[in-house]
């Protein structure tokens, strides 16, 4: 349990953060995209009103997997199916240079959940980005989000705090070993390799705000900005707010942070919700007020995975600027190891899942994207 002073900040953030939704947020004024000039052949469009999904009066229930998009509907109806009840956030990663897949994308919108699209930009420096190298790419890719015209969810650059990603930070954890020797490069965090290693927050900050200037001169208006930091501090790592582009780039802060199995202390995970995440939690609300949707989480906790199940769910609905979360449903192969972050693992988390979702608060979770934007 958090200490009385703990909830008592609590409370004050989250007034704070009830105030802003309430008077309205001026970054998440969309009148600048209307004047864009058209691009190309496409004609303008009249955007899709996001204000509602940006910061609704329910939480998102979200799923992430592996494979395609079509296979990520049928996961989310066969895991809906499982736990009782549809989610509607689906989370999907492709690697940046591709095209958007516009049918595949309103195929999701149409089922009932917001496409959120998570880019890798694998390929190229964030200098690279930043000075426009990849401005036709961008561009193009920006082009078919507006011609879609269906709200989505758009990362870039996810977990550009940590070291394992090119387009990452290389702390001490990337390149030292515990006993603080170098680390061989086979075992080399991504980030600590090449011209990654030159990467600086500041580099971040520079492509992506000019990745959002190229959506917002090609008159794009149906995205929803995600900044997305993990939950890793320390190692050398810098604050989390100097990764930060500023509040008039970013629409949800998307956290990214697990409940891993603690092999020191395996019984006690009553506080495992703010365990993972309240450090970050704490250090974001120092410089922002933007809404959290937790975008990438899950647990290997094996006997205490319902536990933590039922914390997350609870967590996301007690926080009222926590705006749901994204549950990596996925049994992949990290550092070298198999890890099982999926709920059908245990039966026991399953039914823990369904329980939590028929409970009052567990209401509160989940609803029609596109009936909340068309519901005057």
């Amino acid at each position: 349990m958090r200490s009385g002073k703990t909830l008592r900040a609590a409370a004050v953030l989250m007034a704070a953060a009830l105030a802003l939704a309430a008077c309205g947020d001026p970054a998440l004024d969309r009148d600048a995209y209307h004047a864009a000039d058209p691009v190309d052949d496409i004609p303008p469009v009249k955007p899709v009103d996001l204000r509602k999904l940006i910061w609704p009066d329910k939480d998102y229930i979200g799923l992430a997997y592996d494979g395609t998009i079509d296979s990520g509907l049928e996961r989310r109806k066969a895991f809906g199916d499982l736990v009782g009840r549809p989610h509607n956030l689906l989370k999907y990663f492709e690697e940046f240079g591709g095209d958007f897949k516009d049918e595949e994308n309103k195929r999701i919108w149409d089922a009932g959940a917001l496409p959120f699209a998570d880019v890798e930009p694998y390929d190229g420096t964030l200098r690279d980005f930043a000075d426009g190298k990849y401005d036709a790419d961008i561009r193009r890719y920006a082009a078919e989000v507006k011609a879609a015209n269906i709200p989505v969810a758009y990362s870039w650059g996810h977990e550009m705090n940590g070291w394992w990603y090119p387009w990452g930070y290389c702390s001490d954890s990337g390149h030292l070993e515990k006993d603080g020797s170098e680390k061989s490069e086979d075992d080399l965090g991504d980030a600590c390799k090449d011209e990654s290693k030159e990467n600086t927050p500041e580099d971040f900050v520079d492509a992506w705000k000019h990745i959002h200037d190229v959506f917002t001169e090609t008159g794009v208006g149906n995205v929803i900005w995600v900044w997305s930091p993990n939950t890793a501090q320390g190692d050398g790592l810098p604050p989390v707010k100097k990764f930060y582009p500023g509040d008039e780039y970013v629409d949800w802060i998307g956290v990214s942070g697990y409940m891993y199995k603690d092999k020191d202390n395996p019984a006690d995970r009553s506080n495992i919700f703010m365990g993972v995440f309240g450090d970050l939690y704490k250090e974001l609300r120092a410089f922002t007020e933007k809404p959290i949707v937790i975008a990438e989480t899950g647990s290997t906790a094996d006997k205490a995975k319902a536990n933590d199940v039922h914390r997350l769910l609870k967590g996301s609905v007690r926080f009222k600027d926590i705006l749901g979360y994204v549950w990596f449903d996925v049994k992949k192969v990290e550092f070298g190891n198999e890890t099982d972050f999926r709920v059908e693992a245990r039966a026991d988390a399953v039914k823990r899942y369904r329980k939590d979702l028929t409970t009052p608060w567990g209401q509160k979770l989940g609803f029609d994207p596109e009936q909340l934007i068309n519901d005057d």
